[in-house]
């Protein structure tokens, strides 16, 4: 998973097909700018990737499967993708 290996800079080039609805949940810790923080591991500037029809910035250390913002807003896209009314998407959970 190394930044600068051919395949990860190869799947970097890929576009998404239009047809494909992207969200993106970006962790980082910290109390800084978010655009200049991490979570550890990645750095937000590499994870936020466009276009995509929301962003969640959950304050999270890299493994964020396990916040209850995270598992919050799987949930809510789950259930927009089935067609349930969900609210609108947090700019930012803590």
């Amino acid at each position: 998973m190394s930044p600068g290996h051919p395949f990860i800079l190869g799947l970097q080039a890929i576009p998404v097909v239009p047809s494909v609805t992207v969200n993106s949940i970006v962790a980082v810790e910290g109390d800084g700018p978010i655009e200049q923080g991490d979570d550890g591991v990645v750095k937000y500037s590499a994870a936020h990737i466009e276009p995509v029809e929301s962003e969640l910035v959950v304050k999270s250390s890299h493994s964020t499967q396990g916040n209850p913002h995270t598992i919050q807003e799987v949930r809510r896209i789950l259930l927009l993708h089935a067609g349930v009314k969900t609210g609108p998407v947090p700019l930012e959970a803590r």
